[in-house]
């Protein structure tokens, strides 16, 4: 309503709220903008994992994990990859954009609105996991 032009007096009139909690709300940050939609299929088929058969990309040994984040540094669809991860494969096991399935149940947990590729690392939570 406020962005509409409507006064603040008016917004707290129709919320049956004071003109102080519109002023607080109103001051409060706007949350991001939700992510793109990412489909599998938009991607796999470009992806640097396609190259390299013999890594387990489910696996939970952090040897494994930190071969498979190596790969996902140079890939073309890290972004793609990542977001598919942090938003459809939040159940899926194993590396997805360069993420472990604990580091992106972080992410989310935390609230990351943008999702940068890089930090491409070994997850300290599964560190001895394999």
């Amino acid at each position: 309503m406020n962005e509409r032009g409507q006064s603040i007096d008016v917004i707290a009139d129709h919320l049956r709220v004071t003109t102080r909690s519109v002023t607080r709300y109103l001051g409060l940050p706007c949350p991001p903008p939700p992510q793109p939609e990412v489909e599998l299929k938009d991607f796999i088929y470009r992806g640097a994992c396609g190259s390299f058969p013999e890594l387990d990309w489910t696996t939970r040994s952090t040897t494994m994990q930190a071969d498979c984040k190596a790969v996902c540094t140079y890939c073309p669809v890290l972004a793609q990859c990542r977001t598919y991860g942090l938003t459809k494969g939040l159940q899926d096991r194993g590396v997805w954009g360069a993420l472990t399935a604990n580091e992106r149940a972080r992410m989310v947990r935390q609230g990351a609105a943008a999702y940068p590729a890089e930090g491409v690392g070994v997850d300290d939570d599964e560190r001895g996991a394999a």
